[in-house]
């Protein structure tokens, strides 16, 4: 069963998770910020790049052929007719037989911009914008100057006999791409021009389109590509010119005329270009017309609006990772990272919404590490004061610095916790010590005291009262046994709490003094103490008081539990880097499972047998105590009947 907390845990874990919640919501502001910024000022920190090559990616998966009915086609000056005519230009009269073979068609929109005369064939101009006012739904193009200050019409002769004209500019994205148009465009004279297809399906009479598509102005409006270049019905100029290609052909049909032939006439790269392959202008044309008559265009939010749905994504992880283990906060993450990008490409392909996803992405990308390093931070500085008041509740209950809780020179979080798991330890050592000692003192120390009262009291009563020489005995004997177990429990303390001295002394120097002390007792119980072939010199640094008492302690235990006409052994022996102190008698022994208990602070073996010798069961803690403050080791090997050995090591001293 799990212990309940302390004060001290309930404390920590208390101001830890209170200072992580504050922590986490300051930078969970600051991603959100962080992303709105990066989705706001995307063109200007260069992520707009990111953006088109995902964008690119995500329309090239779904395209397809457009449908087979669409009422598209295109008249391609491709390079057999360039074969067959000659080089380019071709004289403009061709043009004008051209349109000949095109009456029964909706709309002509002719992709080839005439804004100078040619000399060689002036009369030509007159014969095309004859052949253009008889067909009666022509729409020529005109073209946005570079610094967007004046639009370049046609000729004005060919200008007066087109039903309508609009300018045909492509304007790429920063990667050269066309993605786009806008259905108006503005000049820096304030002056608006539609965009050839407003002008081509006003041509064509079909004004709901015209009215729809016009209604978007300026705002960006990218095109959903059918697919890869070459997807278009598409009849070359020589065959309609031939009469191969039958007028019926066209009949109620977007007719577009431009060039398609090898470095003739302008071609871009698109989203859906494979392998570099440009696309020609009048396929983009195309194209825009298909979307422009299903008023299917792709579009994005708003600035604003990106900025704030950006964050989202972003939000729920700093929402969620804080609940979850490093493990599933780290799936999680990367889940939220899929979706993203599948609810874009959802977007996309079903609602025809871009929703730029880098901005997010980083953020949420962001969200996991400066998680795990902004909570294992404010762990690490919490851990640090805790530690420092650890340090000094432990000084003010000792009143001393031997066990103040020393930090590895090591910051990481792992060596933070197990210095603080050490300290919580010590202080519930000290709560057991407390405990133990209030035991000690509310038994062990009140009941000779309570032994003393009751021969009071009986003395008091003539028909109960005792000699007194055996009075005095008695209470001699209580007294006596009070002083003992106040004079254990004391050394006991002291060796818990006070400074060590580490001084050079001569282990086999100390053993000698302690076995002179006990030769009288020993000779007294006709017990002999031995001396085992110890070196002369066997050099430690230790308090010698404090040793001095230890091993008195274990000689006097030995001489305790030892019978009469016995022999306890003692050596010290070199080891590698220590010296092994073995103190051996003949004495009764100890069961294995009495071993367990041996050096429990008032535990005492078998204490109520009525041959055991008094004592408060703090001799061997004491011995421990003091042995492991020297860094060294106390074990005992013993068997019932048999005799024990303790064996104690001690750091070895080189001089």
């Amino acid at each position: 069963m799990r212990s309940p907390m302390s004060a001290q845990e309930r404390h920590f874990w208390g101001n830890l998770e209170k200072r992580i919640r504050t922590e986490w919501a300051v930078a969970t502001v600051l991603l959100m910020a962080l992303t709105a910024a990066l989705s706001y000022f995307s063109s200007n920190v260069g992520l707009i790049h990111i953006e088109h090559t995902f964008y690119d990616q995500a329309l090239a998966l779904d395209t397809g052929a457009p449908d087979d009915d669409h009422d598209i086609i295109i008249i391609a000056i491709d390079d057999d007719s360039l074969e067959h005519y000659g080089y380019w230009p071709w004289r403009r009269a061709l043009h004008a037989r051209l349109l000949d073979h095109l009456h029964e068609a909706k709309v002509v929109g002719i992709d080839i911009v005439f804004n100078d005369t040619n000399p060689a064939y002036p009369e030509d101009d007159s014969v095309l914008a004859q052949a253009i006012a008889h067909h009666g739904r022509v729409v020529l193009p005109t073209h946005v100057s570079n610094d967007r200050s004046e639009i370049i019409m046609p000729l004005p002769e060919l200008a007066a006999a087109a039903k309508n004209l609009g300018y045909i500019n492509a304007f790429p994205s920063s990667d050269g791409v066309v993605r786009g148009l806008r259905a108006v465009q503005t000049l820096s004279n304030g002056a608006s021009h539609h965009y050839f297809l407003a002008a081509m399906l006003a041509a064509a009479g079909n004004y709901d389109a015209y009215s729809h598509f016009t209604a978007y102005g300026e705002t960006p409006l990218l095109i959903p590509y059918s697919g890869p270049p070459g997807r278009f019905n598409m009849v070359p100029y020589t065959k309609v010119m031939d009469g191969l290609v039958p007028a019926a052909t066209f009949r109620g049909k977007y007719v577009l005329i431009g060039s398609w032939g090898t470095g003739l006439g302008d071609a871009f790269p698109t989203p859906v270009s494979r392998d570099g392959e440009a696309m020609s202008g009048v396929e983009i044309m195309a194209n825009s017309l298909l979307s422009a008559l299903r008023d299917r265009w792709i579009q994005s939010p708003s600035s604003w609006q990106l900025a704030l749905l950006s964050c989202l994504p972003v939000l729920l992880s700093c929402l969620v990772i804080p609940r979850l283990s490093p493990r599933r906060s780290l799936i999680m993450t990367l889940g939220t990272l899929l979706s993203v990008m599948l609810i874009a490409l959802g977007l996309l392909h079903y609602v025809l919404v871009w929703m730029p996803v880098t901005p997010s992405l980083i953020g949420v990308a962001l969200a996991y590490p400066i998680w795990n390093w902004r909570s294992q931070e404010t762990a690490l500085q919490t851990i640090d004061e805790e530690l420092v008041a650890l340090n000094e509740q432990r000084q003010s209950l000792y009143r001393s610095d031997s066990h103040i809780i020393k930090g590895e020179r090591n910051n990481s979080l792992p060596t933070r916790i197990s210095q603080l798991h050490n300290a919580i330890s010590q202080l519930r050592d000290a709560q057991q010590k407390r405990e133990e000692t209030l035991r000690f003192l509310s038994h062990d120390m009140r009941s000779p005291q309570n032994s003393i009262l009751a021969l009071t009291q009986l003395q008091r009563n003539t028909s109960t009262s005792i000699p007194v020489n055996q009075l005095l005995d008695r209470i001699d004997q209580y007294a006596n046994r009070t002083l003992v177990l106040v004079d254990g429990f004391v050394q006991f303390a002291r060796a818990d709490a006070a400074r060590m001295a580490r001084d050079p002394l001569n282990l086999s120097e100390l053993l000698t003094q302690c076995a002179d002390y006990f030769w009288a007792i020993a000779q007294h119980q006709h017990i002999e103490i031995v001396e085992d072939d110890s070196p002369g010199d066997a050099w430690i640094l230790g308090d010698s008081a404090m040793l001095a008492r230890t091993f008195s302690n274990l000689l006097d235990n030995a001489l305790k539990y030892s019978p009469p006409n016995t022999t306890i052994t003692w050596s010290v022996i070199e080891a590698k880097d220590s010296w092994t102190v073995r103190i051996q008698d003949q004495g009764r022994g100890m069961r294995q499972d009495q071993l367990k208990s041996l050096f429990v602070p008032f535990s005492r073996l078998e204490g109520d047998a009525p041959d055991n010798p008094a004592g408060a069961g703090l001799g061997l803690a004491f011995v421990k105590t003091v042995i492991h403050r020297h860094g060294g080791s106390i074990r005992v090997e013993s068997a019932k009947g048999e005799g024990s050995t303790f064996i104690v090591n001690l750091p070895a001293f080189r001089t």
